[in-house]
């Protein structure tokens, strides 16, 4: 017989078909999110990657027990599950989402690929403290099979230090002045490849994105050192600031011959080591100056450090990280004495390219990066000798200079230097 509609047995299968719809939600939701939501707690003291002990750290409550080392307080072991799996997914992927199958040939058309089992064990049992806790972990993230991400283009990292490489090669000893205007040599690049030409239209969007460009205030103080024999030279900012540019005759890190350039630090001792290594010269003299305004630099000691692939905000951009990493060594790297000519063209070009292209209308003035022969930080400026100003000078308005810091200079010998 029919039931009227507000019955008790029509109200029973609303409600069961609303169960069941519930149950299919959760379902969907946990294949999408690649992991099934476990009970436990687990502390930051159990991993051993430092952005998980981070995340960890924030969901960790103190009347929770970790159940595998019995520290307290702990955090719901779904926090870690799903600070992981959202990392793995930075790296690795389901072939399913873009990798070819065919039956024919014994499946997915790529290697290597692994179950969820194994890239755990083989990959990342190092971020777990104990073996417990990584099989309750390969046990929650759902047995798929993964393989690495993007795999048919190159990894980002390879790609821009391949195309830096180039590019210091070509500047080097190929061509040196019409880099840019040379035509692509696309026919010789994969897909996802950069011609060396363009390698620094790549790594200035990195450099903007980080937020490595900054203002040095009105009063930042630098330290510059001069080596020279034993007779004095004057105590002025003049004689004591950016080379003039009738004697830059020497070509710099930062800069080529001809083209004067104010290299300091950001510390007295750094200032004297840069200046003394290697210097034939018996004496140094060094002093600080400061800013009379605002000058936008590029400070490259601000870049982070390669992110972990669990870092939720930084993740995206660790292989674009990593190869900036390996290019600002490179930057500061030293080199041999006889070959500064030809070594350090391509930094002049970085240098040329940041102060002159890139910005547009906020121009760039200068550079900060870790020296490589002490612990501070290197200074180049693009400050001209007829703005490096004394300490009763008036100073021009708007325009950055150095004022010589009354005071503030010393002589000594350089074997008496002890740094």
């Amino acid at each position: 017989m029919l039931q009227a509609p507000g019955s008790a047995c029509s109200f029973v299968s609303v409600s069961i078909m609303g169960y069941w719809k519930n149950q299919l939600h959760k379902q969907h939701e946990q294949m999408e999110r690649g992991w099934a939501s476990i009970d436990g707690s687990v502390c930051s003291g159990c991993v051993e990657d430092e952005a998980l002990r981070i995340i960890l750290g924030k969901s960790e409550e103190a009347d929770l027990r970790c159940d595998f080392c019995s520290s307290v307080p702990a955090a719901p072991i779904d926090s870690l599950l799903e600070a992981f799996v959202n990392g793995l997914r930075n790296e690795y992927e389901n072939p399913l989402d873009g990798v070819g199958w065919d039956g024919r040939e014994g499946g997915f058309q790529w290697h290597p690929q692994w179950d969820t089992w194994d890239l755990l064990s083989d990959e990342f049992d190092w971020v777990f403290s104990s073996e417990e806790l990584l099989d309750a972990v390969r046990t929650a993230v759902h047995d798929i099979t993964w393989v690495e991400k993007d795999f048919i283009t190159r990894r980002r990292d390879d790609v821009l230090l391949e195309a830096w490489d180039r590019f210091c090669e070509a500047v080097k000893h190929k061509t040196r002045f019409v880099v840019w205007l040379l035509p692509p040599d696309d026919n010789d690049l994969a897909p996802g490849e950069i011609p060396p030409a363009k390698i620094l239209d790549h790594v200035a969007p990195l450099i903007e994105h980080l937020n490595l460009v900054r203002d040095l205030p009105t009063g930042h103080r630098v330290w510059r050192a001069r080596t020279h024999c034993q007779s004095p030279i004057k105590h002025t900012a003049s004689a004591l600031g950016t080379v003039p540019r009738g004697l830059a005759l020497k070509a710099n890190r930062m800069s080529p011959a001809g083209i004067p350039m104010f290299y300091g630090s950001a510390d007295e001792a750094t200032a004297i080591q840069e200046v003394i290594y290697e210097s034939e010269d018996t004496h140094v003299t060094w002093c600080e100056f400061e800013l009379s305004a605002d000058l936008r630099v590029v400070d490259l000691t601000r870049l982070p450090a390669e992110p972990s692939m669990f870092d939720p905000e930084l993740s995206s951009m660790r292989r674009q990280i990593r190869f900036l990493n390996m290019f600002v060594e490179q930057l500061s790297d030293r080199v041999e004495p006889d070959h500064e000519d030809i070594d350090y063209v391509p930094t002049q070009i970085v240098t040329e390219y940041l102060l002159h292209v890139h910005g547009g209308g906020d121009r760039v003035r200068g550079l900060v990066y870790q020296s490589s022969l002490a612990d501070g930080a290197c200074v180049v400026l693009d400050i001209p000798n007829d703005h490096c100003i004394g300490t009763t000078t008036s100073s021009a308005n708007g325009l950055p200079q150095l004022r010589l810091v009354a005071d503030s200079v010393r002589s000594d010998a350089i074997k008496e230097i002890t740094v």
